[in-house]
């Protein structure tokens, strides 16, 4: 998993975050922390023209890049996600829902 602090000092920037083939999906927004593990398991992606729709993202696979953050789905995927209030904290319910959509997306997988 990717550490929190690489990630923090992301959002600060307000880096880009890329998709899979190197697209522009939007801008990093909250960071999402697994309490148990310490992990950032998710975090919210700023889309849209002026970023004024928000989605939440896996960051199973991310990986920092040229000072960006490169996340293993398309806008597409992103966009089309359980629509979770990111200004709440995740909740279990709210992170299963996540974690179901984004496995039934996986590019790896073949679904």
């Amino acid at each position: 998993m990717l550490g929190h602090g690489y990630l923090n000092a992301l959002k600060k920037a307000k880096s880009t975050v890329y998709g899979p083939a190197r697209e522009k999906v939007g801008t990093l927004g909250n960071i999402f922390m697994d309490v148990g593990t310490g992990d950032a398991d998710f975090a919210s992606i700023h889309l849209g023209l002026f970023g004024s729709v928000e989605s939440l993202v896996s960051l199973e696979g991310a990986v920092i890049t040229d000072g960006h953050l490169q996340v293993r789905f398309p806008k597409d995927v992103i966009k089309h996600a359980p629509n979770i209030d990111p200004a709440e904290e995740l909740g279990d319910e709210a992170k299963e829902m996540l974690e179901r959509y984004y496995a039934a997306m996986d590019p790896n997988t073949g679904s």
